[in-house]
């Protein structure tokens, strides 16, 4: 074959692919910006990585940080959703862990680096003087907003769904971690298989502040182990609400959004006590 046109071959083969790519990550991962107007901007972290954010305005009454899953994004669709109804009653904040989207970086197996980005942003939405800042946090998310109230405060009240107490034990897969890393790529995560340990949830239940805790638990879930979670529950000595959705998996919420929402305006003063909601 002439080189000429074998290049060109390669170059449409290529295209093709990456069509094919792209397609298939859109339905997987499926992404939108927010249909509700907001605002962009961009905050640096204690270790000066560069996290992008944005804020939907929705009301004086307070504020809530909604932390995506890992992979994900903020611009993943059912956390946009979330957040739009949230902006109903509160000012909302999404941002994109490092080694997602718009931000630097790269996402560790080592929560230290998401626990910076956390602090970063809850030190720049405290900055904007609101009475009531709380959180929900997806599986990652979750897990970096539950280390940061318990070591550092800066939360009014937190709302974890799916985040796992401890992390997986990676040794035994190091070997596929590179392409494990390269199918998280595709998906729009930026990984690097490094697991030196950090803070973890389990291991800072003890020093949970008094503020509302929502854990929220889907009965389908595979990502960690009902056991564990229970022994978390039990080193919060009761600091905790238990939400168990039924039939939802990994981070999903099936139709229960609303009852989340209630429960943070309860919470915030706004609504019914937390006992009428959850039983």
């Amino acid at each position: 074959m002439h080189p000429r046109k074998a290049t060109l071959g390669f170059g449409i083969a290529a295209l093709a692919g990456a069509a094919i790519a792209l397609s298939w990550r859109s339905r997987l991962m499926p992404r939108r910006d927010p249909r509700l107007p907001y605002e962009e901007f961009t905050v640096t972290t204690p270790d000066g990585m560069s996290i992008a954010a944005r804020r939907i305005p929705g009301g004086s009454r307070g504020a809530v940080i909604v932390a995506h899953p890992a992979v994900t994004g903020q611009r993943y669709l059912p956390l946009v959703d979330f957040a739009e109804m949230l902006a109903e009653h509160y000012d909302v904040f999404t941002f994109d862990f490092r080694g997602h989207g718009g931000s630097g970086g790269r996402l560790e197996l080592d929560l230290s680096g998401p626990l910076d980005d956390m602090r970063g942003v809850i030190a720049r939405v405290r900055e904007g003087g609101y009475p009531w800042v709380g959180a929900v946090g997806f599986s990652l998310g979750g897990m970096a907003a539950f280390l940061h109230a318990a070591l550092w405060g800066g939360l009014d009240a937190v709302i974890t769904v799916g985040a796992p107490p401890l992390l997986p034990d990676i040794e035994p897969y190091r070997r596929i971690l590179p392409l494990w890393s390269l199918f998280l790529r595709l998906l729009g995560a930026r990984f690097k298989a490094v697991n030196e340990g950090g803070p973890l949830p389990m291991h800072v239940a003890g020093s949970f502040p008094n503020v509302p805790l929502l854990v929220v638990h889907g009965g389908a879930e595979a990502f960690y182990q009902r056991d564990d979670l229970d022994e978390m529950l039990e080193r919060l000595h009761g600091k905790a609400e238990l939400l168990v959705i039924e039939g939802a998996g990994h981070t999903e919420l099936n139709g229960r959004e609303r009852e989340l929402i209630d429960w943070l305006l309860s919470v915030s003063g706004m609504g019914l006590t937390p006992i009428d909601l959850i039983g």
